[in-house]
């Protein structure tokens, strides 16, 4: 578990860095246009879209609409987790991206998680090493980040948390080779459907997030269906899930349900994902606490776990259950507001999946 001392030495030393290294949009003056190859982001093999036919950065299909709740629908119009990966033998890489002006960060997420893009390269151990975040100009709603690049790096471009860009391209020095990444480990990709934790939370910036960093740890493909305040099992959205031929779902949404919409919705919607998906594996999960104690809803889900291990063992042998305690530190300076998790919190939660969905899948 990590400790508060060794996260805030941590986020020095990223602080640090970030003063040294870092090009945030409307600080340094623009790339020239001529001097890059730029390729356009409906160019790019995106990952985190579960849905080819989707506007290029959100996150559901046109035919979903009118049929999954209208918040729903409305708050798929982001581009959280979704990303490029690719290698260049550029010496920089420049990436653009532009959002609508006006929109209102939440008052507890930075404008770099709400708007901003976040680069990581691989290293040679096969890890992943943070290099730059930047936010685009408030006013013209337009960022540029120019990251130094070593030639032949792995990099790893997260699009906007919170907001779907308009534009998003990145440029690499004219001439210089640009390719798609090797494929993840894992053919199909990892599912995970929820809350606004599930979402980012009150992450500082998009790579931040425990689905990604749970991602970059497994090595495979993240599709995030967190809603803020609107995950709640609805029938409709285990058919949207089971559209995605899926290594593993996760279902994550205690906190966005009360005890009568969980008798409700949670048993028919776990019994439906599996008729529609027989084969893959199901993580139902514990909402993540900072108590040492599950909450109430973790004890209705788990007894939804139980009852149907006992209804057919060989039928749910692929139906796994993680608890929400082990989730966050053991103190109340991992969450912003007792509920949604900071960086502090998302650097545990992040392995904590990890490890278990390592477990279920054989990674």
């Amino acid at each position: 578990m990590m400790t508060r001392k060794t996260f805030v030495l941590n986020l020095l030393a990223c602080s640090l860095a970030v003063t040294c290294n870092c090009f945030f949009a409307g600080a340094a003056p623009l790339a020239v246009t001529e001097n890059y190859d730029w390729r356009d982001g409906k160019d790019l093999a995106l990952e985190g879209r579960g849905f080819p036919q989707t506007t290029l950065y959100s996150r559901l299909p046109e035919k979903w609409k009118g049929v999954i709740p209208a918040g729903v629908w409305r708050l798929s119009h982001t581009s959280i987790d979704i990303n490029a990966r690719f290698v260049t033998d550029s010496n920089e890489v420049v990436v653009r991206w532009e959002v609508p002006k006006g929109y209102r960060p939440h008052p507890q997420i930075t404008l770099n998680g709400t708007q901003g893009v976040d680069v990581y390269k691989r290293t040679a151990d096969g890890a992943w090493e943070h290099c730059l975040v930047g936010a685009p100009n408030t006013e013209t709603g337009q960022g540029e980040l120019c990251v130094p690049w070593t030639p032949g790096d792995e990099c790893l471009v997260y699009l906007p948390m919170r907001v779907m860009p308009l534009s998003f391209s990145i440029g690499v020095k004219k001439g210089s080779r640009f390719t798609p990444a090797k494929p993840h480990r894992l053919a199909k990709p990892v599912v995970h459907y929820g809350t606004s934790i599930v979402h980012g939370g009150r992450a500082s910036r998009p790579g931040m997030t425990f689905t990604s960093i749970m991602a970059r740890r497994l090595d495979v493909e993240l599709i995030n269906l967190g809603f803020p305040g609107r995950g709640r099992m609805e029938l409709p959205m285990a058919d949207v899930l089971a559209e995605i031929d899926a290594a593993l779902y996760i279902v994550d949404c205690d906190w966005n349900m009360s005890p009568d919409l969980q008798k409700e919705n949670y048993e028919p919607f776990v019994r439906k994902l599996k008729e529609r998906r027989p084969d893959t594996p199901i993580l139902l999960c514990g909402g993540c606490t900072e108590k040492r104690v599950p909450r109430p809803q973790e004890v209705f889900a788990k007894g939804v776990y139980d009852k149907l291990k006992a209804e057919d063992p060989a039928k749910w042998a692929n139906l796994h259950f993680l608890t929400g305690v082990s989730q966050l530190p053991d103190d109340s300076d991992c969450t912003t507001d007792h509920c949604h998790p900071n960086d502090y919190g998302f650097m545990q939660m992040g392995p904590v999946y990890a490890q278990a969905v390592r477990k279920i899948l054989g990674l």
